[in-house]
């Protein structure tokens, strides 16, 4: 058996699995008449610790496998291992495909709200911490390990007494790519067609398109950069 085939007999071993985890969690999230075609596939890899808030499918087609959370693996993930954590107190709008990779970490709270266009891959072993908001565009992939963080998770108080430190939110732009280890604070805003180097450090607005930003903090290293289209990478 050829590795290809191989693969595919894996992967489809793995979505088989998942359907009693992806049923019953389908016709807890949303209405029945969603539910039924069941949008979401949840990797019985993974751990649901909370699902108290609400997912509003604002994507125009349903079909079965629209979201996939867990499955994605690459060289360095071992699907056997690398759990998947998924706690949604809060909101989160699909506008379309999306796909978190195995190991990944989604963190939403009561009064966060997670925003995914359509064709976004978020890679494997990625924390989100939405507390307020965190927007990803369309055409947006995250690579892995990635940090994404609209919230200091702790309180600061000045010499007055004020709270210093409060949440603030994240809005990337459309065919957005963040490469492997990439820190995205809070308050960061990335205009569309930006490609973000590994292990770069985002703090602040972006506003010039079809840039390359690297470093810590991150600062455009090149212009007038477009990225090959990466619609493939949700068959992962």
């Amino acid at each position: 058996m050829s590795e290809r085939h191989r693969i595919k007999r894996l992967t489809a071993l793995r979505y088989l699995l998942a359907l009693p985890k992806s049923i019953w969690y389908n016709f807890r999230l949303l209405p029945c008449r969603q539910a039924w075609q069941l949008p979401i596939l949840i990797s019985h890899r993974t751990r649901v610790e909370s699902i108290a808030g609400k997912v509003d499918l604002a994507a125009t087609t349903l079909r079965i496998g629209l979201v996939k959370i867990g499955f994605a693996t690459y060289q360095h993930t071992d699907f056997r291992y690398d759990r998947t954590r998924f706690n949604l107190r809060g909101r989160w709008v699909v506008g379309g495909e999306c796909a978190i990779g195995a190991g990944s970490c989604i963190n939403v709270d009561e009064k966060g709200v997670l925003t995914t266009g359509d064709n976004v891959s978020i890679g494997p072993k990625t924390l989100i911490i939405c507390h307020r908001a965190i927007t990803f565009g369309r055409q947006n992939q995250t690579s892995w390990c990635c940090t994404l963080m609209d919230t200091d998770q702790h309180c600061l108080i000045d010499s007055l007494g004020n709270h210093c430190n409060e949440d603030r939110p994240i809005l990337l732009g459309d065919s957005v790519w963040l490469g492997c280890h990439v820190v995205v604070t809070k308050g960061t805003q990335l205009a569309s067609h930006t490609t973000v180097g590994a292990g770069s450090v985002l703090h602040g607005r972006y506003e010039e398109p079809h840039t390359i930003l690297a470093g810590n903090p991150a600062q455009v290293v090149k212009k007038g950069v477009t990225r090959e289209d990466f619609s493939d990478c949700l068959n992962l």
